[in-house]
C-alpha cells in the first residue's frame, strides 16, 4: 500500500479499535440488560415493548435529515483540508437546527401516538407506550449526531464513552423500573433516561472539542442559513436513503402487527437483539470507513480509493463472514443460553436474518461508505429506493404466506438485488469492486469450517452453554487453519494487518499469535 493509504488505514484502525472497545463493552452491558428485560417481561410484553418504539424510531430518522452522516464526513474532510473555521460554523449552525427538529418531532409523536397505535399497530392499548416513547426523540438525535461528529474528528474515544454511559443507564434503570411494577412503561422509562443522560454528556464533550477549533469572528455569524443549506445539500439525499432504510425496518414490525402474534413478535425482537454479536465487529469497521474515504480525493487519487475499497471489503469479510456462519450454526444454543427455551422460535429467525451479513463479501458495507465518502449520496439514495421498491410489495405477500420467515426472506431478497445493482453502477462509473475471488475463498473457508462443529454437536450434544463454548472454539480453530490453505489470506495481508495495528498495544497480545499461526501455515503451503 502507498504511504498515504497506510496512514489512512492506520488512523482507521485506531478509530476502529476505540469503537470496538467502546461498542463491545456497551453491547455486553446492553446484552446483560436485555436479558433482564426480556426475561422479566416475557415474550408477549416484550413484543408490546418492541412495537411501542416503532413510531419514535421513525421520527428520529425523519427529523435527523442526515446531519449525523454529514457531520461525520465534513469533520473528516474539512479538517484534512485545514478549513477548521468553516467546520466550526457548520457544527454550530447544524447542531442548533437538529435539536429544534428533534423537539418538533417529539411533539408530533406525542400528539399522534394514539392514532398510530390504533390504525397502524392495530393495538389501541399501546397508545400510552407510544406517547411515552416520543419523549426520547430529541435526546436520541443529539446522541447520534454527537457520536458521528466525534468519529469524523477522530475522537472515537468520546463516542465510546457516551455509548457506554447510555448502555449503563439503560441496563440499570429499565430492569429496576420493571421490578418496581411498571412493566412495559418501566422498560420505556429506562430507555428514555439512558439517551437523556448520554446526550447531555455528549453535548458537553462536543462543546469542549468545538472550542479547540478556530473560532469565527462576530461578522461571520450571519452565515447560519448558508451553513444549513450546505449541510442539507450533502446530507438530504443521504438522509432520504437512511430514512428509507429505517422505514423499511419499522415496516417489518408494522406488517407483523397485522400477521403475527405478540409471542411471535417477541421472539423476532429477541432474535434481532443477537445481531449485536455481529455488530460488535461490524460497527467499528464500517463506521470509520466513511471518514477514511472522505480523506481521499476522488479525482486525483482514484487508484488509491479503488485499492482502499478492495482491501476494506476483504478485511471486513475476514471477520464478519465467519462470525455470521458460526452464529447461524450455534443459533439455538445462543438463544437458549441467554434467554431460555421459552423463546423457541428465535433460533430459526436468528439464523435466517444473519444471512444479511454474508453480503459483506460482495461489498455491502464498503459500497455505501465509499459512495458517501466521495459525495455520491444521490446514488446511495437510488440504491435505497431500489431496495424499497422490491421489499414493499414482496414483504406483505411473503409474510402473509409464510409468516416471519417469509418477511425475512423478502428482506434478504430486496437487499441482495439492490446491492448487485449498486455494485454494477459503481463498477461502470468509478471502476471499483470487491475482489470476488478473495470473497469466494473466504465464503468457502467459513462454510467448510462449520461442518466439524455441526457434526460434533449432533454426535456429542451437551447443554447449551457448553455447546456454545466448545462449538465456538472448534469453529475458530478450523477456520484459522483452513484460511491460508484455501487462499483466504496471504503474506501481504498479514504484513498489512501488522502495520495497520502496530500501534494498538492492547490488540497485540491477541493479534500476534493469530498472525504468527497464519504465517506459519503459509510457509507450509509455500515452503520456498
Amino acid at each position: 500500500m502507498s504511504e498515504k493509504l497506510m496512514d489512512i488505514a492506520e488512523s482507521t484502525a485506531q478509530g476502529s479499535f476505540n469503537l470496538f472497545l467502546g461498542n463491545t463493552l456497551s453491547a455486553l452491558i446492553l446484552a446483560m440488560g436485555s436479558v433482564f428485560i426480556i426475561r422479566l417481561l416475557g415474550p408477549k410484553d416484550y413484543g408490546l415493548y418492541s412495537l411501542s418504539l416503532v413510531m419514535a424510531t421513525l421520527l428520529v430518522q425523519l427529523s435527523s435529515l442526515g446531519i449525523d452522516q454529514t457531520f461525520m464526513r465534513f469533520s473528516a474532510n474539512l479538517r484534512a483540508e485545514g478549513k477548521e473555521t468553516l467546520l466550526a460554523r457548520i457544527l454550530k449552525s447544524g447542531f442548533a437546527f437538529i435539536l429544534l427538529m428533534g423537539v418538533v418531532a417529539s411533539m408530533i409523536g406525542f400528539v399522534f401516538s394514539d392514532v398510530f397505535a390504533t390504525y397502524v399497530l392495530k393495538r389501541p392499548e399501546v397508545g400510552v407506550f407510544v406517547k411515552l416513547a416520543s419523549f426520547t426523540i430529541p435526546f436520541q438525535i443529539a446522541y447520534v449526531v454527537t457520536n458521528s461528529t466525534f468519529i469524523g474528528l477522530d475522537r472515537t474515544e468520546k463516542t465510546a464513552l457516551t455509548m457506554n454511559v447510555q448502555s449503563i443507564v439503560k441496563t440499570a434503570l429499565s430492569p429496576l423500573f420493571i421490578l418496581m411494577g411498571f412493566s412495559v412503561i418501566g422498560a420505556i422509562m429506562g430507555h428514555i433516561s439512558s439517551y437523556l443522560v448520554a446526550s447531555l454528556i455528549g453535548i458537553l464533550l462536543l462543546r469542549g472539542t468545538y472550542q479547540t477549533l478556530k473560532e469565527i469572528s462576530n461578522n461571520e455569524n450571519g452565515a447560519s442559513l448558508e451553513n444549513i443549506k450546505l449541510i442539507l445539500s450533502y446530507g438530504f439525499p443521504l438522509y432520504l436513503s437512511t430514512f428509507l432504510g429505517t422505514v423499511l425496518n419499522q415496516y417489518q414490525f408494522i406488517l407483523l402487527a397485522y400477521y403475527a402474534s405478540n409471542f411471535e413478535i417477541g421472539n423476532f425482537s429477541a432474535a434481532l437483539n443477537f445481531i449485536v454479536l455481529i455488530n460488535l465487529l461490524l460497527f467499528p469497521l464500517a463506521t470509520v470507513l466513511l471518514p477514511g474515504f472522505s480523506k481521499l480525493n476522488p479525482q486525483g487519487e482514484a487508484p488509491l480509493i479503488r485499492r482502499f475499497f478492495w482491501l476494506s471489503a476483504k478485511y471486513v469479510s475476514l471477520l464478519i463472514v465467519p462470525a455470521s456462519v458460526v452464529i447461524m450454526t450455534l443459533s439455538k444454543d445462543i438463544v437458549y443460553t441467554i434467554y431460555g427455551s421459552s423463546y423457541e422460535l428465535a433460533p430459526i429467525f436468528l439464523s435466517l436474518y444473519t444471512v444479511i451479513f454474508l453480503y459483506v463479501g460482495l461489498g455491502s458495507i464498503t459500497l455505501g461508505n465509499y459512495l458517501n465518502g466521495i459525495g455520491e449520496t444521490k446514488l446511495t439514495l437510488k440504491i435505497g429506493f431500489a431496495n424499497a421498491f422490491i421489499f414493499a410489495p414482496l414483504a406483505p405477500l411473503l409474510t402473509h404466506l409464510y409468516g416471519i420467515p417469509g418477511l425475512i426472506t423478502a428482506f434478504l431478497s430486496s437487499n441482495f438485488i439492490s446491492l448487485l445493482w449498486g455494485l454494477a453502477i459503481a463498477k461502470k462509473r468509478f471502476n471499483v469492486a470487491p475482489n470476488l475471488s478473495d470473497s469466494l475463498k473466504i465464503y468457502l473457508t467459513s462454510f467448510l469450517s462449520a461442518i466439524p462443529t455441526f457434526t460434533l454437536l449432533r454426535l456429542f450434544s451437551f447443554n447449551s452453554p457448553l455447546n456454545l463454548i466448545f462449538g465456538s472454539f472448534l469453529y475458530i480453530s478450523v477456520y484459522l487453519t483452513l484460511l491460508p490453505f484455501l487462499g483466504g489470506i496471504y503474506i501481504s495481508d498479514i504484513e498489512n494487518i501488522r502495520f495497520v495495528y502496530s500501534k494498538l498495544k492492547l490488540v497485540q497480545p491477541f493479534l500476534k499469535p493469530v498472525l504468527a499461526y497464519e504465517a506459519m501455515l503459509l510457509k507450509v503451503k509455500y515452503p520456498n
